[in-house]
């Protein structure tokens, strides 16, 4: 219908241009009569969509993850892929559609805790499906072998979402170089996966760092 196409449109118009100024002017900085400008609204408007700045940022981060989600949905439909590369893919579509850097540092302030472990959260348990699919997909073809392929992949999300996140953890190019090392022999070891099998998407991940 046009008025749900009318305020899907008006929606993401004022999350274009919020995520814009979150990131030039920075969060903080950024107030609600900015982004009204910005998108010449009336302030009645922007409380219709949104009942705070907080849950603009809040709505931003989802649209990042429903970015990656298709990313990662169109890695596991595709044939020319191996399971083993399918994961790794996924997890370069993660890298490829995180949040600028403003954004990002928002989320680590202490105030907003709980949006970032909801963000990682939302993450995890919205990508098990596809990942499980691409495990099952691997244990059929007879290259991973494991009993637990949907707790396997939340615990290597887990880690990976934590541990390759820069506003938790600061390593040095080197550190970065080993931890992608190790979770690709994580992920060999967990899934029962021959030696070598991520070692593609290992030069990938390393090429964009």
């Amino acid at each position: 219908m046009r008025v749900t196409k009318e305020h899907d449109e008006r929606r993401n118009e004022i999350l274009d241009k919020a995520a814009s100024l979150f990131e030039t002017k920075g969060y903080d900085r950024t107030t609600v009569n900015d982004i009204l400008r910005e998108v010449n609204i009336a302030k009645g408007t922007f409380y219709y969509y949104f009942k705070s700045k907080e849950e603009v940022l809040d709505a931003i981060l989802d649209r990042y993850l429903e970015t990656a989600l298709e990313r990662a949905e169109a890695v596991r439909k595709r044939p020319d892929l191996s399971p083993a590369d399918k994961l790794l893919q996924v997890i370069l579509s993660l890298r490829m559609t995180s949040p600028g850097s403003e954004v990002v540092e928002e989320l680590h302030k202490p105030e907003n805790a709980l949006m970032h472990q909801k963000s990682i959260a939302g993450a995890i348990m919205k990508l098990t499906p596809i990942l499980k699919e691409i495990v099952e997909e691997g244990i059929k073809a007879g290259c991973f072998s494991t009993p637990y392929p949907e707790q396997t992949i939340q615990i290597l999300l887990a880690a990976g979402l934590t541990l390759t996140d820069e506003g938790m953890f600061s390593f040095t190019q080197e550190e970065q170089m080993r931890l992608f090392q190790a979770l690709v022999h994580a992920y060999e070891t967990l899934f029962g996966a021959k030696r070598g099998s991520f070692a593609s998407g290992l030069d990938a991940l390393i090429e964009r760092m």
